[in-house]
């Protein structure tokens, strides 16, 4: 059948209707049994052993019905290539306590995935599924055990890089197989005959790289070795390999030739001819001659190459079942291939990874501390490092503009959800604790459904954050309560903290309340604040890197000059323009 999403699709009518009259052939088919029907994904067979490298669980989390009736209307000669790279955008993720609305856009995890997670396939980028590493990265698992499992395979493919190479050689050939369900039509009936059993090649060849390519992992990439111990004693696995080798080796013909003195060919004799009766797949002249007798008196008008056809669909129905976790292997093995080419460019950058030491109450120390989205803009980033093991889990965090706190905000975020996800840091080494939510806003831009001012938005947000945050989460708040004039805001700020200080996140908050800042330090600093500013050289110039305390000057006159706002530059273009 084919299913409702491939109906909405432009599919050529005549291929269309072939597939049609194929399924009404293979119902009447007196041989066709249960798997000749026409609707043959009622009951999609399960596999026990499905390859799941993002959970402990075999869990086959894509749509088995509408990939394999997909599946099957390509092999017969349609296509669903974009099933296939969309099978796991809507797939259920391991269950999370992250509400990625409350800061995947704050956080550019999108920009993230597309900008510095890339795999190379023979020098060519390969097209990974955005979409579902975004929904990955920005969806942290609440269960530990599933962080672990993660962990412990990109671990393992680091560590061996012969089993790297090994993985990078199933994740090319599973490639293949997509593409090979491409909707290309064949220029005949021997090019469609010759796509088809090439296809089941590409299953024979895939499952033989999982069979023997995982035999001594230890971490979760066991279960593609478990998987295909499964496939190889499958019957449907028999049938593929005996209609493979059939196929390969029909028969030996010994021949006898005469050459003329001249070089070319005087006569051929065939000698002997050997046929491969050991094959299931083999028939005697007699018995195929038979066959076609008896199909044609029942009224079936099947030609040679339909009965090659229906002999391939048997095959391929055997086995079509394993498809759907193979084409679910494929969209795992992509972050795994992603995080280990993020290493290598940071490695070249001259930059660490690590995974993070995730601790329940622990301290935050980062040590390298840097902001990857920075890569897209040809800017290498400066490493930092923090170390906030005192008590308290409120920073407030001041300094000039162009010094980095906002991509501090964004690193810490980044680096928590990468974390939690069981994926690299960006950071040397890091010691953080878990996160129960993430609640970010770094962003305030106006919107032209806006219905408030800046203030009444700025007041919003601080509603929002006590309606989602709870005790335990990361709270990352840029420039709170710049939205209105200092008195006003300095009295919502402080009511900001205290109230925090109750609910128990951990927080960081940017500031240019200078005045205000210094006066919460030295005066009635509210319990469990700390302060942290902008770090600069003896030159002034920010060193991108965070020390105690609370700065004492945004900057704004080297920030002006740097960015030509002068007297003397504004008024040189003041006359300019009246000329």
């Amino acid at each position: 059948m084919v299913s409702s999403r491939l109906a909405r699709r432009k599919v050529d009518p005549a291929t269309l209707a072939r597939h049609k009259r194929r399924l009404r052939a293979k119902a009447k088919s007196p041989e066709g049994g249960a798997l000749m029907k026409p609707n043959p994904r009622l009951a999609v067979r399960e596999v026990a052993a499905v390859p799941n490298l993002l959970e402990p669980e075999p869990r086959l989390a894509v749509n088995a019905g509408e990939l394999c009736g997909a599946l099957d209307f390509a092999f017969a000669g349609g296509g669903c290539y974009d099933v296939l790279a969309t099978a796991l955008d809507e797939a259920p993720l391991p269950k999370s306590d992250f509400a990625d609305a409350e800061y995947e856009r704050e956080l550019f995890v999108e920009e993230l995935v597309t900008r510095c997670l890339r795999v190379s396939l023979g020098g060519r980028e390969a097209p990974l599924n955005h979409l579902f590493l975004t929904r990955l990265i920005a969806r942290p698992p609440a269960e530990p055990a599933v962080t672990g499992h993660r962990r412990a395979i990109l671990a393992e493919l680091a560590a061996d890089d012969e089993l790297r190479t090994r993985f990078g050689e199933l994740y090319e050939s599973l490639c293949r197989l997509r593409r090979s369900f491409d909707n290309d039509r064949a220029a005949s009936a021997y090019e469609a005959t010759r796509k088809r059993i090439d296809t089941l090649a590409m299953v024979r060849d895939v499952v033989e790289l999982c069979a023997t390519g995982f035999e001594g992992a230890t971490s979760g990439l066991g279960s593609i070795r478990d998987f295909a111990a499964e496939v190889r004693a499958s019957d449907g696995w028999a049938r593929l390999v005996e209609l493979l080798d059939y196929e390969n080796d029909m028969a030996k013909v010994d021949v006898r030739m005469q050459v003329g003195a001249d070089g070319r060919v005087r006569s051929f004799t065939i000698v002997e001819l050997q046929e491969n009766e050991d094959n299931r797949f083999y028939a005697s002249p007699l018995s195929r001659l038979l066959t076609r007798f008896t199909m044609f008196w029942r009224g079936y008008r099947l030609e040679g190459g339909e009965m090659v056809s229906r002999w391939l669909d048997l095959v391929f129905q055997g086995v079509s079942h394993y498809l759907p976790p193979l084409m679910q292997l494929l969209g795992h093995m992509e972050i795994y291939l992603a995080m280990l080419a993020f290493r290598d460019d940071c490695t070249q950058k001259g930059l660490e990874v690590c995974f993070a030491e995730l601790s329940e109450d622990g301290p935050r120390r980062m040590q390298g501390l840097f902001n990857p989205l920075l890569f897209d803009q040809g800017v290498i980033p400066i490493p930092c490092d923090l170390d906030l093991v005192d008590e308290g889990s409120l920073t407030v965090i001041t300094g000039p503009n162009s010094g980095g706190k906002t991509r501090l905000l964004q690193s810490l975020g980044l680096s928590q959800l990468l974390a939690q996800s069981g994926f690299y840091v960006p950071a040397a080494r890091a010691e953080m604790p878990l996160a129960s939510g993430m609640f970010v806003s770094l962003i305030d831009e106006a919107r032209a459904d806006q219905k408030e001012g800046r203030l009444g938005t700025e007041l919003l947000r601080i509603r929002r954050l006590f309606e989602t945050a709870r005790g335990g989460a990361l709270v990352l708040l840029d420039e709170l309560c710049s939205g209105t004039n200092p008195s006003e805001g300095e009295e919502i700020f402080y009511l900001v903290l205290t109230l925090l200080g109750e609910l128990g996140p951990e927080a960081f908050i940017t500031t240019h309340f200078l005045e205000f800042a210094r006066r919460l330090a030295e005066e009635d600093r509210p319990h469990g604040v700390r302060f942290l500013q902008v770090e600069l050289d003896e030159d002034q110039h920010p060193t991108y890197g965070f020390t105690r305390g609370v700065a004492t000057t945004s900057l704004a006159a080297q920030t002006a000059a740097r960015l030509g706002v002068t007297r003397e530059e504004l008024l040189a273009l003041v006359r300019r323009n009246r000329r």
